[in-house]
């Protein structure tokens, strides 16, 4: 809870010195799935997630914050910071900072009657991770290059919003060598929501991973459903809950149960 607070405690700071944006025109910001659409945003996160099987548990904690800057009506740039904290049985506890990364959005919404359609996707790069042990997972000493695209509705109190991603461990000359193998996984996400009120969200995920090599990277493998509640303030921003449920079974699945907390705030670039 100690991150918690600190995350809140800058970005209520931060808020003071930049004009909120009304983004009733735009789409609801997803809790989970990575969106197509572009904003000017802070957002700060403190998640949760553990895996038990075969008397092994994994839990998995993290808090990050995350900037998006939106510098036309189309395009925006994209970086975050965290630090994770991992832990297996019969293993010692291992806190690391996330990797550093960038990226380029394209997002454009337009107008049929009442209706509201979005076409959008990106690019996304991956450092190394520094100071990190090799896991089933991933391999710290590989870059991460994730292309995405996506597509969205607006009707009403009714929205949706979809995500196409791959991705592909890279060293620095981009191709594999005899002795090196590149973990790569494709990755689809939806995410339905309906306004409740002028001010709060429901929001029913779902996102569904499956690696290229279903049977070296089948720790990558996983089917869950998020299911959240976004409630937007006047002058504070917005604060949300996240839940993470697994689909597939046990065996199967990556993750058992998770939680996420978020705050947003989205602001004007003008």
């Amino acid at each position: 809870m100690k991150y918690c607070y600190l995350i809140l405690s800058i970005l209520l700071v931060l808020t003071t010195s930049i004009q909120s944006q009304s983004n009733q025109n735009g789409f609801a910001h997803p809790l989970q799935i990575e969106p197509v659409a572009v904003y000017s945003k802070i957002r700060g996160n403190v998640g949760y997630w553990d895996k038990n099987f075969n008397s092994v548990k994994e839990i998995n904690k993290n808090v990050s914050v995350e900037g998006e800057y939106k510098f036309s009506d189309s395009f925006s740039v994209i970086s975050s910071l965290g630090r994770t904290e991992y832990s297996q049985t019969d293993t010692a506890k291992e806190v690391t900072w996330d990797r550093y990364n960038v990226g380029l959005k394209y997002g454009k919404i337009f107008e049929s009657g009442s209706s509201q359609f979005l076409i959008g996707g990106g690019l996304r790069v991956y450092d190394k991770k520094r100071n990190s042990l090799f896991r089933e997972y991933e391999n710290p000493e590989y870059y991460l290059i994730r292309p995405n695209f996506g597509l969205g509705y607006k009707s009403g109190i009714f929205q949706i919003m979809s995500e196409f991603r791959f991705q592909t461990e890279s060293n620095r000359h981009g191709r594999e060598s005899k002795l090196e193998e590149f973990k790569r996984y494709y990755q689809l996400g939806i995410a339905p929501s309906f306004a409740i009120a002028e001010s709060v969200r429901i929001f029913t995920e779902f996102e569904y991973r499956e690696p290229i090599d279903k049977t070296a990277d089948k720790n990558l493998r996983y089917f869950n459903f998020y299911p959240g509640i976004s409630m937007n303030t006047e002058s504070f921003g917005t604060f949300s809950f996240s839940f993470l449920f697994g689909v597939l079974p046990k065996a199967d699945n990556a993750m058992d149960r998770g939680i996420r907390f978020s705050y947003f705030y989205f602001f004007d670039t003008n």
